[in-house]
């Protein structure tokens, strides 16, 4: 069996897919195999050249597009190795990647997964800057509960570790913050300093054409997330049932804030919702919004007001400094 199974779901082909296939084929650690989750593109394995002969390549024809979170699971099912890495498809692996997280996770099996610095590229491939990623276990702790602390096409992780923590399919947009959320609740991760990874960044992404999807979903999962560590039942279903016309259309973005600020003061999570809060001011500084916006911030204060610093500086100035939090 390989060492190292790498995850790539596609539903179309794109002229990114072959740079990150073969990005994936030529690592310096050689021992792996390449599944690739064919969504619904109709493409075969001859599509992609010589690379579509190499015996590493494990094609997976769905038949339709399943969507992400189903694609993956079928990914993670089929994979075969000790650890498991992910990619989308239109980002690259630099060379050293496998070989350096897999290190990374041996040296401390305790890690349930590793990711890395990133580079950040145009539709060209030009490297253009770099990709938000925090380093440490107590960063992505604490980040996790509002965003995703790493770049998700930069991580490894024990095969084990991720079929405990299938990406939930409800969440249509953002299944791999859900994952990540759960794995930190109950082991340690981290980041690698090294770049090893390029993230693209283009008009046809998901983050661009699905950007109220995407919101929603983590807005859901940042509440969900909120109930959980804190005790109490997910509730995820009623959740998902209750808002299942927004999830059909999603609303703006700053409408969606707004709505889980007011959810989060009732169910008495007043730090998240001092957190929604910003979000809905950075979209929509109108006189209306910023009395609503204050109107939150003293409520929480109310609520709890030994932390009545904390959420200030949360909403005056944001996650990363108000808990001293050093993205690479």
């Amino acid at each position: 069996m390989p060492l190292v199974s790498v995850l790539m779901v596609s539903h179309r082909d794109t002229p990114y897919l072959r740079p990150a296939v073969q990005s994936i084929l030529t690592q310096t650690l050689r021992d792996l195999e390449l599944v690739f989750v064919d969504n619904g593109s109709g493409m075969t394995p001859v599509d992609l050249g010589e690379m579509g002969r190499d015996p590493r390549l494990r094609w997976l024809p769905q038949g339709e597009n399943t969507g992400i979170a189903r694609g993956h699971n079928a990914g993670m099912n089929a994979a075969r190795s000790e650890f498991v890495a992910l990619l989308d498809y239109d980002d690259i692996a630099l060379p050293g990647r496998l070989a350096e997280q897999v290190a990374a996770l041996r040296a401390n099996p305790q890690l349930g997964l590793v990711a890395s610095a990133a580079q950040t590229i145009d539709d060209a491939g030009r490297v253009t800057g770099r990709q938000f990623t925090l380093l440490t276990e107590r960063e992505h702790r604490v980040f996790s509960n509002f965003d995703m602390p790493v770049v998700t096409p930069t991580i490894t992780g024990w095969r084990e570790v991720l079929l405990r923590y299938p990406y939930r399919e409800c969440f249509s947009a953002a299944p791999d913050y859900d994952m990540f959320t759960r794995i930190v609740d109950t082991m340690p991760t981290r980041a690698l300093a090294t770049e090893l990874g390029q993230y693209r960044k283009h008009r046809e992404q998901t983050t661009v054409q699905r950007h109220d999807s995407q919101t929603l979903n983590a807005c859901i999962i940042r509440l969900i997330t909120a109930r959980r560590r804190a005790g109490r039942p997910e509730g995820l279903a009623e959740l998902m049932a209750e808002l299942q016309p927004c999830l059909s259309a999603p609303p703006q973005r700053d409408v969606q804030y707004g709505f889980f600020a007011r959810r989060c003061l009732q169910e008495r999570f007043p730090l998240l919702a001092v957190y929604f809060a910003r979000k809905m001011l950075s979209l929509s500084r109108t006189s209306g919004r910023l009395v609503h916006a204050f109107r939150i911030l003293a409520v929480a204060a109310g609520q709890q007001p030994q932390l009545a610093a904390e959420f200030g500086r949360l909403f005056f100035t944001g996650p990363l400094r108000a808990y001293g939090l050093k993205p690479v």
